[in-house]
């Protein structure tokens, strides 16, 4: 029994085995913060994506209103314009005038924020900010949204539309310099950016590579216990996926209290952190999914009475023919393109990919079923 289950079976090194399995964990874990990185600050389209998330939330919507009425009305004197365009009489009225349209402020302006002209904008700028941000870290030079090696959010035609829908004029021209604008990368801080962004791009496929070959070698070097290192295998990438997510949490609060000046911030910055590291979800969710598979397979391949009993009713659909094994593992497959637990199978190169490691894993279990012995025939109860 021991040799069945591949226990006490001679061969393999599952010292090494067991090393490279946890180095591979290590290495996945890693793994994951670099193409969530790498996708998310390195990719305009999704840089874009998050920031239409974000503009889309009450919460960060309601605050940026507060940044970009401020911005109108600490660089405009609105009272000034109020008085110069009302008849003499009315003029000692464009001071609470103006002090009332900048109480309701806000509130006028997280709607005009909600409407689609705005994301118009909104959209704009930051593509153009992401877009300057990759020639500089690329060493490019030319036109840039920047101000010499800093890159920024240009808000400026932002704030100067909102100025327009409260009814004043020209304030584009008012406007100081860097009015509405947020500093995304400060020339200081040029040098660092480029080095990390260079590294950042080829970690993640490095790392995917390193995390290959660590589990390959690692059930290769188990011997004949290549079913038990699959499924430490699949365990390794449930426990990568699971303690990112762990920090991710914990980073967020941490992150959230550190700058949260004030109680009102607090849900915007919350509601950043969240949309901001949803792609890091979707890739440590991936990792975990793609372990349950791995663990899913080698249970299958095991020895618990469950996994026999599969294997046993599979056996006479195994000798008709290899259509029935294949045609149940293509529904199973179909299922799991269409609820995409894992991001690529929302990728055709990686549905081909898992369609080839799923081919082969099932040819590998047919051989098996194949391969055991004929389930005896219950007894047929003596009649009385």
């Amino acid at each position: 029994m021991a040799d069945e289950r591949g226990e006490g079976a001679p061969g393999g090194h599952p010292r090494w085995a067991l090393a490279l399995v946890i180095l591979g964990g290590v290495l996945t874990f890693a793994a994951i913060f670099s193409i969530w990185i790498n996708r998310q600050a390195l990719n305009t389209d999704n840089w874009v994506n998050t920031s239409t998330k974000l503009l889309q939330n009450e919460d960060v919507r309601s605050r940026l209103s507060e940044y970009l009425t401020e911005e109108v009305f600490t660089k405009v004197n609105l009272g000034e314009d109020l008085k110069s365009v009302l008849p003499p009489r009315l003029a000692p009225l464009a001071g609470p005038a103006a002090g009332a349209l900048e109480g309701a402020a806000p509130r006028i302006a997280e709607r005009i924020l909600a409407s689609s002209q705005f994301q118009t904008v909104w959209e704009a700028s930051n593509r153009a900010a992401h877009e300057a941000l990759l020639r500089i870290l690329n060493g490019e030079t030319g036109p840039i949204a920047t101000q010499g090696n800093k890159v920024i959010l240009e808000l400026r035609p932002a704030v100067a539309k909102l100025a327009e829908r409260f009814g004043i004029s020209g304030v584009e021209e008012k406007l100081p310099a860097g009015a509405g604008n947020i500093t995304i990368l400060e020339s200081s801080q040029l040098t660092a950016a480029q080095e990390i962004a260079s590294a950042v791009r080829e970690l993640p496929i490095v790392l995917t590579l390193l995390v290959i070959v660590c589990f390959a070698g690692a059930i290769y070097l188990s011997g004949p216990r290549r079913r038990e290192s699959l499924r430490a295998v699949g365990f390794a990438f449930v426990a990568a996926g699971l303690l990112a997510l762990a920090l991710r949490s914990f980073a967020g609060a941490e992150v959230v209290h550190a700058l949260s000046k004030a109680s009102t911030s607090e849900p915007a910055i919350e509601a950043v952190w969240s949309i901001a590291t949803s792609l890091l979800v979707t890739v440590a969710t991936s990792a975990i999914a793609f372990g349950v598979i791995l663990v899913a397979a080698a249970w299958a391949a095991g020895n618990t009475r469950p996994a026999v009993a599969l294997r046993q009713f599979a056996q006479p659909y195994a000798r008709r023919g290899p259509a029935g094994i294949y045609g149940a593992a293509l529904v199973i497959f179909l299922v799991l393109i269409v609820w995409a637990p894992i991001a690529a199978f929302r990728k055709p190169l990686g549905i081909l990919i898992f369609a080839l490691l799923f081919a082969a894993g099932t040819e590998l279990w047919r051989r098996q079923v194949l391969a055991e012995p004929e389930a005896a025939p219950e007894p047929v109860p003596p009649r009385p």
